[in-house]
């Protein structure tokens, strides 16, 4: 199947975005808040300016410990603070929150949901016809302020209000523009994909001890592999293939290696596992 070409949004770190003058987030969980710390890390929003509906009360005096900043008591009291929402509960309680949230919500008033696998036309049925929605799909590893967010935007949105948008996918990592059809596929490789990177970072350090190394310094290899494979990656425009087959010197390590990972399947089997996660992600927004 033929894919749309996916359009890559970078800016340099430290430029100045025109951003909103307030940012509210309905839900306070982990996802809001990497993006919380990453509005403030980027001095984006200042403290004192986001503000934040979170029901759990200790969760939300942790946030305010965290962060130094508000915490409001009420949907109309969020929606009359800020001047942009970010839709931040989990999935399964999209719909209710969108309801109850959508009688305080003025016209055109800027909407970012993060919520895997409900589209703008279901957001647009909770919240409202009259609002800008955009969807936002950050990456898992939101914490490290690395990797890419998938964004798209309803057709209401003028370039001023997308560089708004632009600005808090900008402040936790890179930015993906690409249309809403991709977001599912996006999810299931991207957001499983630091998952899967990591158990396969442990049974290498398994293997590591199995054959004699010290755990500690099997781990530190192994991260530092990551990152230095990572970093190659990044720089070069060569098939991974290509680089792999230059690697599998004749008779070596590297191609025996290979050997027993073919006969296992382990292609396949990765494969199989982005499938999965992508026919969950779609059922998720039914």
């Amino acid at each position: 199947m033929k894919c749309t070409k996916l359009r890559s949004v970078k800016r340099e770190i430290g430029k100045e975005f025109q951003m909103a003058k307030t940012i509210g987030f309905l839900g306070g969980g982990n996802m809001a808040t990497g993006i919380i710390g990453g509005l403030i890390d980027r001095k984006s929003y200042e403290p004192k300016n986001i503000f934040v509906r979170e029901i759990n009360k200790d969760r939300a005096a942790w946030l305010q410990k965290q962060f130094g900043l508000s915490i409001v008591e009420s949907n109309e009291e969020l929606a009359g603070k800020t001047d942009l929402i970010v839709f931040a509960v989990k999935p399964q309680d999209g719909e209710k929150a969108g309801k109850e949230l959508a009688p305080y919500l003025k016209r055109q008033k800027t909407i970012v949901s993060i919520l895997a696998g409900s589209q703008i036309e279901k957001l647009h049925a909770w919240l409202g016809e009259n609002v800008s929605i955009a969807r936002i799909m950050p990456n898992t590893m939101i914490e490290s302020q690395r990797g890419y967010s998938a964004l798209t935007f309803d057709t209401s949105f003028d370039d001023a209000k997308k560089e708004e948008v632009r600005g808090i996918t900008e402040s936790i990592g890179k930015t993906l523009e690409i249309p809403e059809s991709q977001f599912d596929a996006f999810t299931a490789s991207s957001c499983a994909g630091p998952e899967w990177l990591i158990l396969y970072a442990g049974a290498l350090v398994d293997a590591g001890v199995k054959t004699g190394l010290n755990r500690d310094d099997v781990r530190k290899i192994v991260i530092e592999n990551l990152i230095a494979t990572g970093k190659v990656l990044e720089n070069t425009d060569r098939h991974f293939y290509q680089i792999t087959d230059e690697m599998n010197t004749p008779g070596g390590i590297g191609i025996a290696g290979l050997h027993t990972w073919q006969k296992a399947g382990l292609h396949g089997i990765i494969m199989d596992a982005v499938e999965a996660a992508y026919k969950r992600t779609t059922e998720l927004g039914k």
